[in-house]
């Protein structure tokens, strides 16, 4: 193996390695805050909202509890998973350069994270369809679920720069 082919299979596993640390620090920072979101959540619908619009929100975060919850959970251990993999195979495979590049593509990591990404993105497309779309109040009581699709959104994005090293 070239020295040139050498540094790009350098460059692409240390951008894997950062890659799949900063999904598991995104992911573990949205299960630490989830649970204080939803009762924030709980507490302004309940001094902002009545009735029909109270229980919308509640339906919501019952969808945000049992699904994306347990799906962040079920994320988490995956891109840990991948992570261990991919230590393992760099470590065992470190005195076989070419062997190191053929496994970093069998592994397609940027894939892997974006589909289980989108796994999490797909969980909150559903509880949001619960919601009438043109109800301004209860899409701004729900802002931080929100902001936690975009941010998956675009930590997809920022990993599809990387997918063509």
């Amino acid at each position: 193996m070239e020295k040139v082919d050498k540094l790009k299979t350098l460059k692409k596993m240390l951008v894997y390695d950062r890659l799949l640390r900063f999904t598991i620090d995104l992911l573990t920072g949205i299960r630490e805050e989830l649970k204080a979101d939803v009762e924030e959540t709980r507490l302004l619908a309940e001094a902002l909202l009545s009735g029909e619009d109270r229980r919308k929100v509640e339906e919501f975060l019952l969808k945000i509890e049992e699904l994306f919850l347990l799906k962040t959970d079920e994320v988490l251990d995956h891109v840990y998973d991948e992570y261990e993999v991919f230590n393992f195979d760099v470590t065992f495979l470190s005195a076989i350069p070419e062997e190191i590049e053929r496994e970093l593509e069998r592994l397609a990591l940027v894939d892997t994270l974006n589909t289980q990404l989108q796994l999490l993105i797909d969980v909150l497309d559903e509880a949001f369809c619960l919601l009438p779309s043109d109800d301004e109040r209860l899409r701004t009581v729900l802002t931080p679920f929100s902001v936690y699709r975009e941010l998956l959104l675009h930590a997809q994005e920022f990993n599809k720069k990387f997918a063509s090293l």
